[in-house]
């Protein structure tokens, strides 16, 4: 587990790493659902957070995101999400398979991040995204989803930071509801609403994909999002009252 030995700052497998992170190599891709409110209310039922709902939907997002070498490593990341409500209202990652162990346990640590070790293919193509997640752990190579999203049309790139909520029962922030903000500096995007899939397993699966099922996973985005660049800067989540 990472100590925290300073002011923002975290011991973590014989390095030190002080908060905010800059981030400036990273590729993301991402679609955004609407699901039944109360598909978002179970699987948001082990934390203290509430769906944010408008129109009686809730609203769910799937990202796929590669990292270039910064100080978490260079890594793979896909995340399951669903927004909520708060002051601000923002998006709370329910899944967050990663390909590093080192993200894996500063992510947890440091921001009661959802981390997980995956196995993974994510690949950027000119117009499209594909990624197959596979679990590391438990029946070896166990596919968890595979999704592909094809890209949109040139848009202006979006200078912003998205709020984040965050609550692990586990680990350095332990039963402690966190506020903070996700990088979100997106460049050379494409959005639109073009051909998009998603595979889960037939039968139980993983906890993953089931949550994936419940958040409207399998049917058509409202749209889908592809930078070509992300950015910004991660600093510290704040702990906050109990319920959002």
């Amino acid at each position: 587990m990472a100590e925290l030995v300073g002011p923002d700052t975290w011991a973590i497998q014989g390095e030190t790493i002080t908060l905010p992170l800059s981030l400036h190599d990273a590729r993301l891709t991402a679609a955004v659902f609407t699901c039944p409110a109360a598909g978002a209310s179970s699987v948001l039922a082990p934390t203290p957070l509430k769906p944010l709902v408008v129109g009686g939907r809730a609203i769910s997002v799937l990202m796929c995101i590669h990292y270039g070498e910064w100080p978490l490593k260079a890594y793979d990341e896909v995340g399951v999400g669903v927004f909520v409500r708060g002051r601000p209202p923002g998006l709370h990652i329910v899944d967050l398979p990663v390909t590093g162990a080192f993200t894996r346990e500063a992510g947890r640590d440091f921001w009661g991040l959802p981390k997980w070790v995956m196995d993974a293919d994510l690949s950027f193509a000119s117009d499209r995204t594909s990624v197959v997640v596979r679990s590391a752990e438990g029946a070896e190579g166990a596919e968890v989803m595979r999704a592909e999203f094809a890209h949109g049309r040139r848009f202006p790139g979006v200078p912003a930071a998205l709020p984040a909520w965050s609550y692990l029962e586990e680990g350095a922030q332990a039963g402690r509801l966190l506020r903070g903000w996700l990088p979100a500096r997106l460049s050379r995007v494409r959005l639109g609403r073009g051909p998009f899939s998603v595979r889960l397993p037939s039968g139980p699966g993983h906890p993953m994909a089931a949550r994936m099922r419940s958040l409207g996973m399998l049917g058509r985005p409202l749209f889908t999002v592809h930078a070509e660049r992300l950015s910004g800067r991660l600093g510290s989540f704040t702990p906050v009252a109990s319920r959002a």
